[in-house]
């Protein structure tokens, strides 16, 4: 693979990244990767080479590709890392990759010092996003440089923006609760559109190798202004060594000595989120967590993500009055959505017993509160998952 014709463009309201991948092995077409924010954000983003390494990487290394060739510059502790990754996700699937890729830079590997002292995080507007810069803020103090100072928001297309109007457009829906988030705890929104998942655009694919990779990409292009990042973790720690494209340990692989990237949050239980969320009143105005509406304006009440927040938010005393959701209220009818629909089937080894543990930690607290008609049904429903 070869990734040149690299460029970094202005223009109708939109700052631009953009480059030409070139697959060396099989046939197959270029592929022009793009990166795009609104112009008002041209001097936070940069188009570093290391950047685009980790944006390519695992696609060229799923297809066969025997080598990387970047123009430019690559960071040596980068390129260390990143054998952890190929560690990992070959330990994980061992029989779904061959060799790594060999790193070729035109201009070999240098180090270099932090473009600036702050921390960026990643912001979809769901629980672990919005815990993320909740709790981040709870933690550090203002002038503490790991302390959030700016959210990016991603929208994946196939085919760059045109101008500031359709940029608008795109993102109207996801900023109407990520800016009110933001706004409240006084961080930035930097919007970001960007085709990197197209590159192998394989649900599988992303979900189980990619998805930390892609995300550490479109924050490290903002590495210009920012020394660390986050992801906000998808699992707690009673499930770190489920196979998943996003993992504390193999996030952080994504670092390099100018970029720093973690994946923050595996301390909490899914449960201790969704409260830390609805105890701060504007994160729980603009939870976003349905998987049947991608423009992140709405949530349908009735997907298997808002079901098991509804449930959270029942069992901790907090769905009455929410605005979030179509229904302030849950009853089993609803619930039993998950075995009709068969929404807690997957052919993953370790997804049983995660969902056991993650639906089985609002028992406890249903039964607390009376509402043992929900807790009867989800423990038949567990029991069945065991």
């Amino acid at each position: 693979m070869k990734i040149t014709d690299i460029t970094f463009t202005t223009g109708n309201g939109i700052a631009s990244i953009e480059a030409t991948v070139t697959w060396e092995q099989g046939n197959r077409p270029p592929f022009r990767f793009f990166i795009q924010t609104i112009e008002a954000h041209r001097d936070m983003i940069s188009p570093d080479p290391n950047a685009f390494l980790v944006a390519t990487l695992l696609s060229a290394w799923h297809y066969g590709e025997t080598r990387i060739s970047v123009e430019g510059t690559l960071c040596p502790l980068l390129a260390n890392n990143l054998e952890g990754v190929f560690m990992m996700l070959k330990a994980w699937y061992p029989d779904q990759f061959g060799k790594p890729p060999v790193l070729e830079p035109t201009q070999g590997f240098k180090s270099k010092l932090p473009g600036g002292i702050g921390t960026v995080s990643l912001m979809s507007g769901g629980i672990d996003s919005l815990c993320l810069l909740r709790s981040n803020h709870q933690f550090y103090p203002a002038g503490h440089p790991d302390r959030i100072q700016s959210v990016v928001t991603i929208e994946m297309r196939k085919q760059p923006v045109a101008g500031l109007e359709e940029f608008t457009g795109i993102f109207a829906g996801r900023l109407t609760s990520v800016s009110a988030a933001a706004e409240d705890e006084g961080v930035s929104v930097m919007p970001a559109c960007t085709n990197v998942y197209y590159m192998n655009p394989d649900g599988y694919f992303y979900g189980q190798k990619s998805y930390s990779s892609q995300l550490s990409a479109v924050l490290s292009f903002f590495s210009k202004n920012f020394h660390h990042g986050l992801i906000a973790s998808s699992y707690d720690a009673a499930f770190a060594s489920k196979p998943w494209g996003s993992n504390p340990q193999l996030d952080a692989y994504y670092t390099s000595a100018h970029f720093r990237m973690e994946n923050s949050g595996s301390e909490m239980t899914r449960l201790r989120k969704v409260g830390i969320v609805a105890d701060w009143p504007v994160g729980y105005r603009s939870i976003r967590v349905c998987q049947n509406d991608n423009s992140g304006s709405s949530n349908c009440g009735t997907c298997e993500k808002c079901l098991r927040t509804k449930l959270m938010l029942e069992a901790l005393g907090k769905l009455k009055g929410c605005p979030s959701f179509p229904e302030d209220h849950l009853e089993v009818e609803l619930l039993s959505y998950l075995e009709t629909y068969q929404m807690l089937s997957s052919s993953d080894p370790l997804h049983n017993p995660e969902k056991v543990y993650q639906y089985g930690l609002t028992l406890p607290h249903l039964r607390a509160r009376g509402r043992n008609d929900l807790a009867d049904y989800l423990q038949s429903v567990l029991d069945k998952l065991v």
